[in-house]
Parts: structure tokens; C-alpha cells; sequence
């Protein structure tokens, strides 16, 4: 619970990476442009409190030895790259995936409709075997992630998981970042945690999709409970 892979350090990443960072947790950078990661790296670095941020030379190298795997990189074409060059290098860790499903195009931003429903539930598709996944961070505007850390009461980061054990493994990691984390479903409800779902839409004491606990507990209900053991792929 003291460090992380991020694949994929674009604006959203890096934001992500620095939340970490700024809660004392490493972070191993990678992106297949080196000049990128360095770049994010030294933005990370800025904001760190005691964590060390490194840039790591391949996928392989970037998730050695961590639990955890961000993938914050844009959906489809680049997860399909990224999960099947890591292959079962994946087995036993957890995949975050902070991903929605949105197309960068010379004319802007499209939004998709994946087929299977969600950019969460796609990446459930490519996953192998005995990897876990997590959902998470989607459904917050990127300068949020870092100005809403720490308040008080803290903002309520709602997260999905594809069992109970996997939202207990990754909880910690959560917690550590100044969110109170609060778990809404399996991987089934992350429509609801990306762009346009009703976690993005909400607002709260603290803005649009930021809602304290009290305020999170009146308007979608208690956490959810799911089954202790992460589905077979």
C-alpha cells in the first residue's frame, strides 16, 4: 500500500499520480513516449511528500513488484495494447481503471457507446485470469482530483470493484489519498462512474460529483456489499 504503477501519465494520470505521491505513496511512471513520462515525473516530483516517483523503462518494469496498476491511459485501442503486452504479467494484481469511454480526434472530443455498456466493463473483457479490477476516478474533472483531497468532512470518492475481496484490497490505497472511499457497485455500475453517469452529474457540499458522507448516504444508500470472490475470465 506504500506504491503503484501508472501507465499512461496524461493530464488525468498525472493528476492521480500526484494525489499519491502527495499522500506519501511511490509511483512508478510509465508512458511509451520516455519524454512524456519524465515530464510528468518532474510534475509529480513538485508535489510529493516523502514518496519517491521513478519512470520505468517498459510496461514490464513499471508494474514489477506493485499490487497496484493504474491504467490511465485513453480507452480501447491503448488498453488493448497495454493489457495484452502485459498478459499475465497482470495475474494477481489490481487493474484501476480511471478510463471514459471518449475518442481524441482532429475535431475534438467524441464520446462512444462501448457495446458491453461501459469503458469499465470493456476493459473487464481484456483482462486475463486472476487479475482484479477496480474502477474509479472517472466520473471527477481532472483539476478535482487533487483540490477536493483532504477536506473537511472529506468528498466521498465512489469506487466500483469486481468482488469484495478486490474492494478490500484496494481500499487502503484509497484511503490514503485525503477521499473517503465508498464502494457502489461491481464493474457492472461503472457507466454510472464515468462521464455523464449519475456520479458525475451529482452535486454535493463540495461541488459537482463531490458529496460528503452524510450527503452520499441520503442519496444513493449505504455501501454496497458484494460477493467476496472475483469472478473467472
Amino acid at each position: 500500500m506504500t506504491s503503484l504503477a501508472l501507465i499512461g501519465p496524461g493530464r488525468h494520470g498525472t493528476a492521480i499520480a500526484t494525489l499519491f505521491a502527495s499522500h506519501g505513496a511511490d509511483v512508478v511512471l510509465y508512458h511509451h513516449r520516455l519524454q512524456k513520462a519524465e515530464i510528468a515525473a518532474r510534475t509529480v516530483r513538485a508535489r510529493a511528500n516523502g514518496a519517491e516517483v521513478t519512470v520505468a523503462p517498459s510496461l514490464a518494469d513499471a508494474v514489477a513488484g506493485q499490487e497496484l496498476v493504474v491504467l490511465a491511459t485513453l480507452w480501447d485501442s491503448a488498453q488493448r495494447a497495454v493489457i495484452a503486452e502485459l498478459g499475465e504479467l497482470l495475474a494477481g494484481k489490481i487493474l484501476l481503471d480511471v478510463s471514459n469511454p471518449l475518442d481524441v480526434t482532429a475535431a475534438g472530443i467524441v464520446p462512444r457507446t462501448p457495446v458491453e455498456g461501459s469503458a469499465g466493463q470493456f476493459v473487464a473483457t481484456l483482462l486475463p485470469a486472476n487479475t482484479a479490477q477496480a474502477k474509479a476516478f472517472s466520473n471527477l474533472a481532472t483539476a478535482f482530483i487533487g483540490e477536493s483531497a483532504d477536506l473537511t468532512p472529506p468528498a466521498v470518492l465512489p469506487f466500483a470493484a469486481d468482488s469484495a475481496e478486490t474492494a478490500e484490497r484496494i481500499r487502503p490505497y484509497l484511503e490514503r489519498t485525503g477521499w473517503l472511499p465508498w464502494l457502489v457497485g461491481d464493474i457492472s455500475v461503472s457507466r454510472e462512474l464515468e462521464i455523464g453517469g449519475r456520479y458525475n452529474r451529482v452535486h454535493g457540499r463540495w461541488g459537482r460529483s463531490r458529496l460528503d458522507e452524510t450527503e452520499m448516504h441520503t442519496r444513493f444508500g449505504p455501501q454496497v456489499l458484494l460477493p467476496e470472490t472475483t469472478s473467472t475470465r
